[in-house]
């Protein structure tokens, strides 16, 4: 068997990186929404929360015998979608909250964590995270049709 249980700092600090802006949207004042209405999707919310909760889980508990190098060409990859994610955000702050921003904020953090996974060597978990990128981008493109 090539995984075992355990804990993994690197799964746990490219979970931590990508979480970092979302402090930022419940601590500064207007950006979040306040008075948000009730889901129009929950079945959708359910896979979306339960796929990212089994993607987290086995990014930074499910271990790999395989070495990981720090440096590599997924680790660039991810450094790029790391940066332009942070520059979507920064663009949301400012208040260009366009389609095209919004979804760019749903993909881009998608395709970090898959490379990541990749890199890690943590292939069960590429599963959850693309139904949860699935259902992210779709959730965000109701939302936005529905402001």
């Amino acid at each position: 068997m090539s995984y075992f249980w355990g804990f993994s700092w690197e799964g746990l600090v490219v979970f931590i990186l990508v979480m970092v802006p979302n402090l930022f949207y419940f601590w500064l004042p207007n950006s979040s929404e306040s008075g948000r209405t009730p889901s129009k999707h929950l079945i959708l919310d359910i896979i979306e929360h339960g796929s990212q909760a089994i993607f987290v889980l086995l990014l930074v508990f499910l271990i790999s015998r395989h070495d990981s190098p720090l440096l590599s060409p997924y680790t660039l990859g991810m450094a790029i979608f790391l940066f332009v994610y942070y520059l979507l955000w920064i663009f949301y702050f400012r208040g260009y909250k366009t389609l095209t921003v919004l979804l760019g904020m749903a993909v881009v953090p998608v395709a970090y964590f898959i490379l990541a996974e990749i890199w890690l060597h943590k292939g069960p978990a590429i599963v959850p995270t693309a139904i949860f990128g699935f259902t992210h981008i779709v959730i965000t493109y109701i939302d936005y049709r529905v402001k």
